[in-house]
């Protein structure tokens, strides 16, 4: 049996997780970004203690999908953009000394992509790449079956690729990042501005959010045909399209696989971003445009972490 966790900027979960992909008992919760890291690892130490407690055999190792840059060789975390407290952080040492299992722990981007590769929308695939876009908007690519990390470990921040020169300024300190244009966070902003500066065409907006604009309020109204939401849906879309793009230039994976909290849009999201993207694509790429939504949904990260606890040995010790 592996412990998973997934820590994200907005969400936290746990779960008990087999090796071939079954969720046994899982426990989410909101993350107290004012509680920094600090409160984090004791959440994570007190449920990971319930379900350890619960589980029906031995719990033989625990996968960690963190939202932010991991030193996956060191097993430790680099930092967070969201939250507080994780700089230089070694969180598999924190889990083995308290719980007596040994951990790994990779970003919750490259967790998600081997989680839908093992698990989900890109079973079969040798290449693809996933993104996951919610809180922020990070990447993982697979290359010949592999999670590809690069020379230090930090390959894949796709949401950092510059799209709007001198836009937005974005948490990594840059400015017109993808993420700080198309995250699930940007969207709501931009929403907001979007009421703030054309009252008149906001009611739709406005309905669907009863309180502050989130994305999903922009995307909600955006269903029911309402002209401003759909603005911000195919602007978000346009710089979406073009980072996608430039990694299927570079890259040309069999899939891109969209998930996070952003994707649960649906269609109205990836039919507007299928047309973006292919406006942006070498003609070469574009018979083999395939955009496809996460199938494990809220459970990318967690079976990600669960494929890569057992890919590090809890496989083999829960077999033995």
């Amino acid at each position: 049996m592996i412990l998973a966790v997934d820590i994200g900027g907005t969400n936290y979960s746990l779960a008990l997780g087999t090796p071939d992909g079954r969720i046994l008992e899982r426990t989410t919760g909101s993350t107290d970004r004012s509680g920094g890291a600090q409160w984090m690892i004791e959440r994570v130490l007190m449920v990971g203690r319930r379900l350890i407690a619960s589980s029906p055999e031995a719990v033989t190792a625990c996968g960690i999908s963190f939202g932010g840059p991991v030193d996956f060789a060191s097993r430790r975390i680099v930092n967070s953009t969201h939250v507080a407290g994780w700089d230089n952080l070694a969180i598999t040492e924190t889990i083995q000394r308290a719980l007596g299992t040994p951990a790994v722990v990779d970003n919750d981007a490259n967790a998600g992509a081997l989680g839908e590769l093992t698990f989900g929308a890109g079973r079969g695939c040798r290449h693809l790449i996933y993104y996951n876009i919610g809180t922020g908007i990070g990447a993982g690519i697979i290359i010949d079956g592999e999670i590809y990390r690069g020379a230090n470990g930090n390959a894949g921040e796709l949401g950092h690729v510059p799209v709007l020169p001198d836009g937005p300024l974005c948490d990594c300190g840059n400015r017109g990042c993808l993420e700080a244009l198309s995250s699930g966070t940007a969207i709501g902003r931009r929403g907001e501005e979007a009421v703030r500066e054309q009252p008149r065409r906001a009611g739709g907006i406005r309905q669907a959010a009863n309180g502050p604009v989130t994305a999903k309020a922009v995307f909600d109204a955006a269903r029911t045909g309402d002209g401003l939401a759909l603005e911000l849906v195919d602007e978000t879309c346009r710089y979406l399209g073009m980072g996608v793009a430039a990694a299927m230039n570079a890259l040309a994976p069999e899939a891109i696989v969209i998930g996070g909290s952003v994707a649960k849009a649906g269609r109205v999201l990836l039919e507007r971003l299928r047309k973006q993207t292919d406006r942006f694509l070498m003609p070469v790429h574009r018979p083999h445009l395939k955009i496809i939504p996460a199938r494990l949904k809220g459970n990318s990260g967690l079976l990600g972490a669960v494929a890569l606890a057992a890919a590090s040995g809890g496989e083999n010790q829960a077999a033995g």
